[in-house]
C-alpha cells in the first residue's frame, strides 16, 4: 500500500494490513525495504488515531464538567470491549469457525472443533448482539489474499464498496472549453463534455462447501486452510468472469448487458497474429495514464508470446527473473500476468486501476444442516459488480493460430 493509502486506514484496516505484512514478510522474494516503510507508515498512522482518541475522550470529559477528572465513559468500555472480543479477535475466530464446522447427531447441532470456551463464548455473544456472525478479520484476510493472488485482472482493479447501487459518471470527450491560455480578462468559452453514466446493480456470487459426517480436521487452523481455499477458488473464478464479461459487452452469468460499461466497440479485435507490428499497434491503442498489464493464460503467454521476435530477431518477451508467480515477463516493458481463466489465444491490454470494482457487501458466510442427508452446507454470498472507467483503457484482442 502507498503511505496515502495507509493514512486513510482505521483501526481495523491497519491491523489487516499489519497480518497481511506477517505473510509476505516470509516470502522468499519479499520486498523488506518496502515492507518496513509500510509498517513505519502504519505506525504513524495508529500515532494519529490514538492522538484524536486521546482528544476526544479529553473533550468528553469536558463536556461532562469535570476537566481533569478520569472519567471512564461507556463509549471507551465498548471500544475496549470490542477490541478484546470483536471480529478481530482470537476468541472470535475460534467461535466462529467452532459454530460453522458442526455436524449433526441426533437432534443436536455438535462442532467438529470441540466446545467454544467461555471466553470464545463471550467474544462471539458480544459480536453477534450487535453485528450478527460477521466472518473473522483474519479468515476474510485469507479468503481476500487467496482471490487476488490468483486472480490478477480483479488485484489490479480500483476497489470501491458502495451499498445502494454503483453509478458513476463517465466523461468520454470533451468538444469544446477544454482548459487553454487565453489573454488577461478574457473568458474561457462554456465547457461542453459529452458524458455517459455507468449504472450497476450488482451480481449475486454464491459458493457452498458441504461437510459430510464422516470428515473431521485435526485443528481450526486446519479447518479454516480448507474452507478458504474451497471458497476462494470458485468466488475467484465468478469474479474474474464478471469483470471479463463486463469488459467484453457481454452479460455476465445471473446479470444483463450494462451500458457503457466495457471496452470501446474499436478496441475489441479479431484475427490479430502475433507479431511486433501487432503488439506494437495494440499498445498504441490503449489510453489512459498508469502502468500498462497484459493478461493472458499460460499457455498462450509461453507457446505464442514468448516466441514474438522484433526485426532484429530479438524476443519481444523478457521473462520475469523476481519470482512473482503472477508475473511471467514483460512486453515493452508491461508485465504479462498469467490469468489461466483467460481462453487460448484471446489477451487483453489494459491499464491497471482503470477496471471499477465494487463489493456491495461483505462477504457472508451461513452454515445449516441438510434435514436428509445430515451434511453440513456452508454458502458464501458475495454482491459484486465491475466496470471499465475508461471505455479506451483496454484492447480485447483475439489472435488466430498460425
Amino acid at each position: 500500500m502507498t503511505r496515502d493509502q495507509i493514512m486513510q486506514l482505521d483501526a481495523e484496516g491497519i491491523e489487516r494490513r499489519r497480518a497481511q505484512i506477517r505473510e509476505e514478510m516470509d516470502a522468499p522474494n519479499a520486498d523488506l525495504t518496502a515492507l518496513t516503510q509500510e509498517v513505519d507508515a502504519l505506525e504513524e498512522r495508529a500515532a494519529q488515531l490514538r492522538t484524536a482518541r486521546e482528544q476526544r475522550e479529553a473533550l468528553e470529559r469536558r463536556i461532562a464538567g469535570g476537566a481533569g477528572v478520569t472519567l471512564r465513559t461507556f463509549v471507551q468500555e465498548n471500544r475496549e470491549r470490542a477490541e478484546e472480543d470483536g471480529p478481530a479477535s482470537k476468541a472470535y475466530r475460534c467461535a466462529w469457525l467452532k459454530t460453522i464446522a458442526v455436524r449433526s447427531e441426533g437432534t443436536r447441532q455438535v462442532s467438529m472443533l470441540g466446545e467454544l470456551t467461555e471466553s470464545e463464548r463471550r467474544a462471539y455473544m458480544h459480536t453477534t448482539a450487535n453485528t450478527g456472525a460477521v466472518v473473522p478479520h483474519e479468515t476474510m484476510n485469507k479468503i481476500i489474499n487467496l482471490i487476488e493472488s490468483r486472480a490478477p485482472m480483479l488485484a489490479d482493479a480500483m476497489r470501491s464498496n458502495m451499498v445502494s447501487g454503483f453509478s458513476v459518471p463517465r466523461a468520454r470527450a470533451i468538444t469544446v472549453g477544454d482548459a487553454k491560455g487565453v489573454e488577461e480578462g478574457t473568458a474561457n468559452v462554456d465547457e461542453e463534455t459529452t458524458f455517459d453514466m455507468i449504472s450497476l446493480d450488482g451480481i449475486e456470487i454464491k459458493k457452498h462447501v458441504v461437510i459430510t459426517r464422516k470428515m473431521s480436521w485435526q485443528s481450526i487452523d486446519a479447518f479454516e486452510a480448507w474452507l478458504t481455499q474451497h471458497l476462494a477458488d470458485r468466488i475467484m473464478v465468478a469474479k474474474e468472469r464478471q469483470i471479463r464479461a463486463r469488459l467484453s459487452g457481454e452479460a455476465p452469468e445471473g446479470g444483463n448487458v450494462a451500458a457503457n460499461a466495457g471496452i470501446d466497440s474499436d478496441n475489441i479485435l479479431i484475427d490479430q497474429t502475433y507479431t511486433d507490428e501487432t503488439i506494437a499497434k495494440i499498445m498504441s491503442m490503449i489510453k489512459g495514464n498508469g502502468e500498462k498489464v497484459v493478461y493472458a493464460n499460460g499457455t498462450t503467454i509461453w507457446s505464442k508470446l514468448a516466441l514474438i521476435k522484433d526485426g532484429d530477431g530479438r524476443k519481444l518477451f523478457v521473462p520475469n527473473s523476481m519470482g512473482d508467480p503472477t508475473v511471467q515477463g514483460r512486453i515493452y516493458g508491461a508485465p504479462v500476468k498469467q490469468d489461466d481463466e483467460i481462453p487460448a489465444n484471446v489477451v487483453y491490454f489494459g491499464v491497471k486501476g482503470q477496471v471499477l470494482a465494487n463489493d456491495f457487501e461483505a462477504l457472508f458466510i451461513h452454515s445449516a444442516i441438510e434435514p436428509k442427508t445430515l451434511n453440513n452446507v456452508i454458502t458464501a454470498y458475495a454482491l459484486f459488480d465491475s466496470a471499465l472507467q475508461n471505455p479506451k483503457a483496454f484492447v480485447k484482442a483475439t489472435f488466430t493460430e498460425e
